[in-house]
């Protein structure tokens, strides 16, 4: 297991510490270096974080204890948490800007709220990106989409009723290797972050990255509610605090990340395409209402509350007729 050295203060011997444990594969990316970031501020604050990569599968030690903190992808926690996947809503949010103003208003309380119900404290969302398409036809333009496949690598309901909604075609893999994962889009095509692409390394199979930006990809901070509340307030506070002082740097560390690979994909002599304004609104067109994509085990009252949580002040509705929508709108057929 690996593990970083948070900052502690010269005289802080016997200050709190949080164990930290980050879900992801590597250290090198991002979770794991905001991460060790969050640590350095807690350590500002009196508090003691202490990261560490996750085990791999049969790495684990016995009698370990469970940890205090969480990082693990957006889309995991979503699976015990559904209210969640109101930030996954494809070309729902203009934005990743769009996105932190829903999150850091009424659509963040009412998250929290959500999370608290299934033993989870929501502490903090860390992006990604966006949500851009890979393959070998140009998909800034929806029609394109028709009979193309888009592969999985791991259950997601949302992008399985959004490529429906397109006409277009899912399926999942589990590649234990890049290589077989390469063959797998040799045919295939793929949704996800940019580093994600880079990192898959996709430009040695697709021609084309369109910046479509249609869906959130994050990471989230939680504590489990039980251990969360044997904490002190002070301890509380403090954690806090430190994960706000470090939200500025952390959005700013992922739009650098994503800026640096989508170089290194043109650079590669991947084709980057970027969406006008007409070409997104008929993705948006395509597509059912909004609340109609939310999981079915959400009651439908808590599906229109999210939907207006995520809507208020930030999706304009001059510019989007589908802010509310009433009634879901007929989905192409297959």
């Amino acid at each position: 297991m690996a593990a970083a050295g948070a900052f502690v203060p010269a005289a802080a011997v016997d200050v709190s510490a949080f164990r930290l444990k980050v879900i992801a594969h590597e250290s090198d990316q991002l979770p794991w270096a905001a991460a060790n970031h969050l640590a350095e501020a807690a350590g500002e604050n009196g508090l003691r974080v202490e990261p560490e990569l996750a085990d791999r599968p049969g790495e684990q030690s016995p009698g370990t204890a469970a940890p205090g903190l969480l990082v693990m992808p957006l889309r995991s926690l979503a699976t015990q948490v559904p209210a969640l996947e109101v930030l996954e809503l494809p070309f729902f949010f203009s934005g990743i800007n769009a996105v932190h103003q829903a999150f850091d208003n009424d659509l963040g309380k009412l998250l929290r709220e959500q999370a608290r119900q299934r033993g989870w404290e929501l502490l903090a969302l860390w992006d990604e990106g966006m949500h851009v398409l890979s393959g070998n036809r140009r998909y800034d333009r929806a029609i394109n989409l028709t009979g193309m496949e888009f592969i999985l690598l791991r259950p997601d309901p949302i992008a399985e009723k959004q490529f429906k909604a397109f006409d277009a075609w899912t399926r999942s893999a589990q590649p234990k290797t890049r290589e077989q994962l390469l063959r797998e889009c040799k045919i295939g095509s793929r949704s996800a972050s940019l580093q994600q692409l880079w990192y898959e390394r996709l430009d040695r199979v697709h021609l084309d990255v369109s910046l479509t930006e249609h869906r959130y990809q994050g990471w989230v901070v939680i504590a489990p509610v039980t251990a969360w509340n044997k904490r002190s307030e002070t301890d509380r506070a403090a954690l806090v605090k430190a994960l706000s002082a470090m939200t500025p740097w952390q959005r700013a560390d992922a739009q650098r990340r994503e800026d640096e690979a989508l170089q290194k994909l043109e650079d590669s002599g991947m084709q980057v395409r970027k969406l006008t304004v007409e070409q997104r609104a008929e993705f948006q067109k395509r597509l059912p209402a909004w609340d109609a994509l939310l999981s079915d085990s959400l009651a439908p009252s808590l599906r229109q509350r999210l939907v207006a949580a995520a809507t208020a002040g930030v999706i304009s509705r001059a510019s989007d007729k589908k802010a509310l929508p009433k009634s879901k709108p007929e989905t192409p057929g297959r």
